[in-house]
């Protein structure tokens, strides 16, 4: 309570000081004046800057690419970025570059909204991937490569970050939008979105967005007892964001900001399961259930986008609540971000074919019940960040400052029997604590009038506080255990960066960059009595040379980096050979190292075409551990990291073009290629007969067109994966104790969308 006033204090104190202070001229004209001018402006390093003088790694997605290709989900572009892999809707199933070891460890790539950090720092409760509707998005920022100095724990690989629309003082404007999808072999969706932007005096502006969208099903399910046989795979999402910019002063901006979503679902692709009967969405069982030895076919038992599960509910909501302060003092300038967030997550999975036996075994019954797990999992946490930045003359740019948060998660678990059995025998709740305290501070030397040297530090230390409370009945108490247990870890950290950089043109960069990035440990109150009662935190070194620019003025601009990543002590999903409960611990050393090449062409008048393609190669470079009285995971130096593609690329093309003096027309294509991929580490366990997953490489092609009249209406129409390919984004046999499920992209869709913009 001492530490979280203590927070609260600092947070007013920064508010208060920002009020205090002189008026002074600001510098928010000169970022208006590249966007006028067509240039991509970014925050990467918590400051505004053109894409092209960032020496890091990164991709930014504007909010009109969302909107005009229909992308409302991470799951929908993931492939468009470079070195980006999804495995699952989930944060800690989203990768950069590789880092990865799959299962349910901590993330490894950090999702910001703003500056705010979406979720948990650590695995505990950690929510699913949030839908933020392109209504309320500026445009998207993706970093690859470690960001620990100026964003902290759990951004080995790098981060996500969602940079939200802001209130405008200047003049009145909205957008409304209706869209419509339909799935071939499924059913059909709709979208309703919509924004405005009131500015009420030449101090105050007040913005609002709001969406709901009902995604279309695909899915059918054979199952008995199901509650319908067709289009299971059911979606609706809604939500709304407030924000109010007041200027006070000249110099002081003060952005006020409210962001509530709300999902239910119903055999979603929020988790693959790994009971033995698939409940995510497009994922169908893979191979015949008494091959216990066979490589995985992708071949479906049922049929085509057909399962055979138990109902899955998913329910999820958020909230988001931010207040931003902006001083400037001519020399110096305070920024104060005080944010408070809440996310809450329930979803049961159909868990038979991992506990049906055993409760089978242990009650004495003749045939084995069916079994769900309920998962309750939610995250509400307070952060506070004070920063100050300038110049010193000209040949200094300087930033430093201060954070604070302060978590409290929690994953709370039930077992459900019917059938032959109708009880709860296992009820655990999984409260836990996070806090961190850390410093960061960031110089870069205009050595020359094209050298700039960038170097930054940052130490960290948290706390952590978890507990695990099991109500069990006495039949399976001897398996699962009883009583309560608790945890409590604490560790430190240093990362840095060193990152020279020159400047052959006002539009031409190469860079070098070491940087590092760390991933807290923690209690591991799960564990066996054999294995340790926490687990260490994980590093990681990156090297990368990178170089991006407009290598021929208004016709083509190039972004390609060439990095190595040496990750130590990396931290691992076990399972308790007896009760099938997971727990974390650390294994040895492995590297990623690759190369990232985008480039944009625009050869005529409205044409512009851009191209990614990236090569990885992640793999272990150290024998993973053999666990005593515990299952661990089989991995070999020289194995590859789950997920990660070595080859992927992606094409798009776009054409503009005017009809008359009012409309104009435009048509456009994506190619997308992801190469074969393997899956999630095969345990040790005696029972792991089946071979370590390979996902097969795919191809997919969307097509799209659209009218603009006068520049208020348009109307765009789409087609995705017109080719209707099985393209499998991840696959998962319990690390090869089960059969496999697999999780496909969308099947064919056709949509069209009708927008009015004032």
């Amino acid at each position: 309570m001492k530490n979280r006033k203590l927070a609260i204090t600092m947070s007013a104190a920064a508010l208060a000081l920002a009020m205090s202070m002189p008026a002074m001229a600001q510098d928010a004209e000169a970022t208006n004046e590249a966007v006028e001018s067509g240039e991509i402006i970014v925050t990467a390093q918590k400051r505004a800057e053109r894409l092209l003088d960032v020496p890091v790694a990164i991709s930014a997605i504007s909010a009109e690419t969302l909107t005009t290709q229909n992308i409302n989900r991470l799951s929908e572009f993931f492939d468009r970025v470079p070195g980006l892999q999804y495995s699952g809707q989930r944060v800690s199933s989203i990768a950069l570059r590789g880092v990865t070891t799959g299962g349910a460890t901590s993330p490894t790539v950090a999702l910001l909204v703003d500056d705010v950090q979406f979720g948990g720092t650590t695995g505990t409760g950690q929510p699913p991937l949030p839908d933020f509707d392109a209504s309320a998005v500026s445009r998207v920022e993706v970093l690859r490569g470690p960001q620990g100095t100026l964003y902290g724990a759990s951004s080995l690989g790098g981060l996500i970050k969602y940079v939200l629309k802001e209130p405008d003082t200047r003049e009145f404007s909205g957008r409304i939008e209706l869209g419509g999808t339909a799935v071939s072999h499924g059913d059909t969706g709709y979208a309703l979105r919509g924004s405005v932007n009131v500015p009420i005096t030449d101090w105050l502006a007040v913005a609002g967005s709001a969406f709901k969208r009902d995604d279309a099903a695909w899915l059918d399910n054979i199952n008995p007892k199901a509650l319908k046989a067709k289009n299971v795979n059911t979606r609706e999402v809604w939500g709304f964001r407030g924000a109010a910019l007041i200027k006070p002063a000249d110099n002081l901006r003060i952005v006020l900001s409210a962001l509530r979503q709300k999902q239910d679902a119903m055999n979603s692709d929020l988790a693959i399961t790994s009971g033995g009967v698939p409940i995510c969405a497009a994922c169908t069982l893979t191979t015949s259930p008494n091959r216990a030895t066979a490589v995985t076919t992708f071949d479906p038992v049922y049929g085509d986008l057909t399962l055979n599960a138990l109902d899955s509910i998913n329910k999820a909501k958020f909230q988001l609540y931010t207040a931003r302060a902006e001083l400037d003092l001519g020399g110096v300038n305070i920024t104060s971000i005080s944010a408070w967030s809440r996310a809450d997550n329930v979803i049961t999975s159909d868990v038979s074919a991992v506990f049906g036996g055993l409760l089978r075994s242990l009650y004495g019954l003749a045939t084995a019940p069916t079994v769900q797990i309920a998962n309750s999992d939610r995250t509400h946490k307070f952060s506070q960040e004070l920063r100050f930045s300038g110049d010193i003359g000209t040949s200094f740019s300087w930033l430093a400052g201060g954070f604070y948060t302060i978590e409290h998660a929690a994953t709370d678990q039930t077992l459900i029997a019917s059938g032959s059995l109708d009880a709860r025998p296992y009820i655990g709740e999984g409260p836990g604590s996070y806090r961190e305290y850390a410093g960061f501070a960031d110089l870069t030397w205009h050595a020359t009038d094209k050298l700039d040297i960038q170097v930054g530090g940052r130490y960290s230390r948290n706390k952590q506080h978890n507990e695990s409370t099991l109500n069990t009945s006495a039949t399976v108490a001897p398996v699962f255990g009883s009583g309560t247990t608790i945890g409590d870890s604490k560790d430190s950290a240093f990362t840095w960066l060193i990152s020279p950089n020159y400047h052959f043109s006002r539009d031409i960069i190469a860079y070098a960059r070491i940087a590092t990035g760390y991933r807290p440990g923690g209690p591991n109150i799960a564990a066996p009595p054999s294995v340790d009662g926490s687990f260490g935190p994980d590093r990681v070194l990156n090297y990368e040379l990178g170089f991006k620019g407009k290598v021929v003025p208004g016709l083509l601009t190039i972004d390609a980096s060439l990095f190595q990543i040496d990750w130590k002590n990396i931290q691992l999903q076990g399972t308790d050979s007896v009760s099938s409960l997971t727990f974390l611990t650390n294994g040895g050393k492995a590297r990623s190292r690759g190369l990232e090449f985008a480039a944009n062409l625009t050869p005529w008048a409205g044409m512009s075409i851009d191209t990614n393609l990236t090569f990885t190669d992640a793999t272990l470079t150290q024998d993973l551990p053999t666990l005593a009285g515990a299952t661990g995971l089989k991995g070999l130096a020289g194995d590859r990291l789950p997920f990660a593609a070595k080859v992927t690329a992606n094409i798009t093309a776009q054409q503009s073009f005017a009809l008359t003096e009012t409309l104009e027309g435009n048509l456009g294509f994506t190619v997308i290629y992801v190469g074969d991929r393997a899956g999630t580490f095969v345990t040790n366990a005696a029972n792991a007969t089946r071979p370590r997953i390979l996902l097969p490489e795919y191809t997919s092609v969307d097509l799209r067109g659209g009218l603009t009249y006068d520049r208020d209406w348009s109307v765009n129409l789409f087609v995705r994966n017109l080719f209707d390919k099985r393209g499998v984004t991840a696959a998962d046999n319990r690390n090869g104790v089960n059969v496999p499920t697999a999780l496909f992209i969308q099947p064919r869709t056709f949509g069209v969308t009708l927008a009015r913009s004032f």
